[in-house]
C-alpha cells in the first residue's frame, strides 16, 4: 500500500500553503476518506489544530466553521433557535458516533446524495469562504456546480443569514439509522396568514438537487387557506437513479405526497 504524508498545520497560513499542493487532500472528520480511492493522493492534511471549530453570530449572520462537526451545530444552534432549520435536518443525520465526527467542511465539499445538510445550506443562500487557489467568499450553488472551485483550495466556513422562518425537514429512510433515499427542507415565510416567501430544496435525485421552482410559485402569495396538498403534489416531478431506489417512479410520487404533508402541517402549527 503506498504511504501517505501526513501533514499537520497549526496555522492558516500553513494550511493554504499545504493545501496548494498537487494530490493533497484536506482531512477533517475522515468519514468521507473512507470512501474515496486514495490511490492518486500522496497526502492529507490533518486540520484539528486549526482554529475552524467555532460558529459564531455576527450582526444578521451566523458563521459555521469548518471543522464544526454536525453534532456541534446542533447543540449550539438550540441555544438560540430549537426550531432552526440546521437543528432539524441535523439532529436525525446519520448515528450519533457519525455526528459526533462528520464536520460541515467535509460534507459541504464532498455533498453525498443523501446528505441532510446541503439542502439547508441552498435554502439559507449559504455563502461558504474558501482559502488558497480560490480565495473569498463563494456563493453555495456556485461552490457546488463550479469544480475549479475545489481545487487546491479549503473550506473555512459557511456562514447565512439569521432570519425568521417557518421551517420544516423530511428524510425519506427505509430504517431509523438509515440514509435518506431523498429529503425535503422547505422555508416558508408567513405574513398576515398568506405565504410572503417559500424556499424548498430536495436532494437525492439524478442530479443530486433542485430547487421546485413551481410548488414554491404556488405557495408565494397564497392564503394558508388556500393551499391543497393535492396541488402541491401534481407539482412535483422528479428523476431518481441509482441502486438505492427500487422503482424511481415511485420515489417520484412518494416525493409530492411527502411534500404536501409537510407544507400543510407547516401551514397549520
Amino acid at each position: 500500500m503506498k504511504k501517505l504524508n501526513w501533514n499537520y498545520p497549526k496555522t492558516l497560513a500553513d494550511a493554504e500553503m499545504l493545501v496548494r499542493q498537487k494530490n493533497v487532500l484536506a482531512h477533517g472528520g475522515g468519514t468521507g476518506l473512507l470512501l474515496r480511492n486514495l490511490s492518486g493522493v500522496d497526502g492529507l492534511i490533518e486540520l484539528s489544530q486549526l482554529p475552524l471549530n467555532n460558529i459564531k453570530k455576527m450582526d444578521n449572520f451566523f458563521e459555521i466553521g469548518s471543522m464544526c462537526t454536525y453534532a456541534d451545530v446542533v447543540t449550539e444552534l438550540k441555544k438560540t433557535d430549537p426550531e432552526h432549520i440546521l437543528v432539524k435536518s441535523l439532529h436525525h443525520s446519520a448515528n450519533t458516533p457519525l455526528r459526533n465526527r462528520i464536520t460541515i467542511g467535509g460534507s459541504i465539499a464532498m455533498f453525498p446524495p443523501w446528505s441532510d445538510l446541503m439542502g439547508a445550506l441552498i435554502a439559507l443562500d449559504a455563502i461558504v469562504t474558501l482559502v488558497g487557489k480560490n480565495n473569498g467568499d463563494f456563493p453555495i450553488e456556485e461552490y457546488i456546480s463550479d469544480k475549479t472551485l475545489h481545487l487546491e483550495s479549503l473550506i473555512m466556513a459557511v456562514k447565512f443569514q439569521n432570519a425568521d422562518w417557518r421551517s420544516a425537514h423530511y428524510r425519506e429512510i427505509r430504517t431509523k439509522s438509515d440514509m435518506s433515499t431523498f429529503n425535503h427542507t422547505v422555508l416558508l415565510r408567513v405574513d398576515d396568514n398568506k405565504i410572503s416567501e417559500s424556499r424548498i430544496v430536495v436532494v437525492g435525485i439524478t442530479s443530486k438537487y433542485t430547487r421546485l421552482a413551481a410548488v414554491e410559485d404556488y405557495l408565494n402569495g397564497r392564503k394558508i387557506n388556500e393551499i391543497k396538498s393535492a396541488e402541491i403534489e401534481k407539482l412535483v416531478s422528479l428523476k431518481f437513479a441509482g441502486s438505492r431506489f427500487d422503482d424511481p417512479e415511485y420515489s417520484s410520487i412518494k416525493a409530492g405526497i411527502e411534500l404536501g404533508r409537510l407544507i400543510q402541517k407547516m401551514v397549520r402549527s
